[in-house]
């Protein structure tokens, strides 16, 4: 059984990525609209934030990101400089493809992502850093499935469990660890509209010297965008960048 997760904590980080640089400052109103709270129960979720550090106060009412969320920030550059080793090489990709680009860690609920570039199409798909994928509707979650054991995989299913609540998809165990063989033996994974209507990505491993998967790299943008022409053209670009990043793993 897994243990249950804290939903204030979720719902405090749920705040702070709605910040973005087209909203630099939230309102209790704001919060209340998006994540569908009470205005008072978001007045105290922000007063709090503000209270650890985590926002400042702006003036009445307003908040924005504060000084610990910034000294958190160089910390994390400092001891992981993996989002800044990997963000040209994502840049590059993108703008091969002309799509979205973004690299996933392995976190316990489903892979996080870590570092994107976005497309510079008027019309784009927006996925923001720490955002976390399912594992069975997503084409990296059956990536990192497919190079799992199977005590591995059975483990970490449960604990993403809590992602597929939105999904209304039934999965047959026995054609989904068929899928998954196919996804180790290809070497990549496929997304078309499993997971978001009208969404498709392709993922390609990343190695280390050891022989570990690492990272999973991924294409993604407008299902009606992604062809077998394009597929090809973005598995092969992707496998470049997968080796490129390996070799500087080393």
């Amino acid at each position: 059984m897994s243990t249950p997760l804290n939903g204030s904590l979720i719902k405090a980080f749920e705040i702070l990525r709605l910040f973005d640089e087209d909203q630099p400052e939230l309102s209790a109103v704001t919060v209340a609209q998006k994540l569908g709270l009470n205005t008072s129960t978001a007045h105290r979720f922000l007063l709090t934030l503000e209270h650890v550090g985590a926002l400042t106060s702006l003036r009445r009412g307003h908040f924005g990101l504060g000084p610990r969320l910034e000294e958190l920030g160089r910390l994390a550059e400092l001891t992981n400089p993996l989002p800044v080793m990997v963000k040209p090489v994502l840049d590059a990709v993108s703008k091969d493809l002309n799509e979205s680009v973004m690299a996933c860690r392995l976190n316990r609920l489903g892979p996080v992502c870590v570092s994107v570039s976005e497309s510079e199409r008027s019309i784009s798909v927006v996925v923001k850093t720490g955002t976390v994928l399912p594992f069975q509707h997503s084409a990296q979650g059956r990536l990192w499935l497919a190079h799992m054991t199977p005590e591995a995989r059975a483990s970490h299913l449960q604990d993403g469990a809590v992602l597929r609540a939105h999904s209304q998809k039934q999965i047959d165990p026995a054609g989904f660890a068929n899928d998954l063989e196919t996804i180790r033996g290809e070497g990549y994974a496929l997304n078309l509209g499993d997971n978001e209507p009208d969404i498709a990505a392709v993922s390609v491993p990343v190695w280390n010297a050891e022989g570990d998967m690492v990272l999973s790299l991924s294409a993604f943008g407008m299902l009606s965008r992604f062809d077998a022409a394009l597929v090809e053209r973005a598995k092969g670009r992707l496998l470049a960048a997968s080796s490129e990043i390996s070799s500087k793993w080393r």
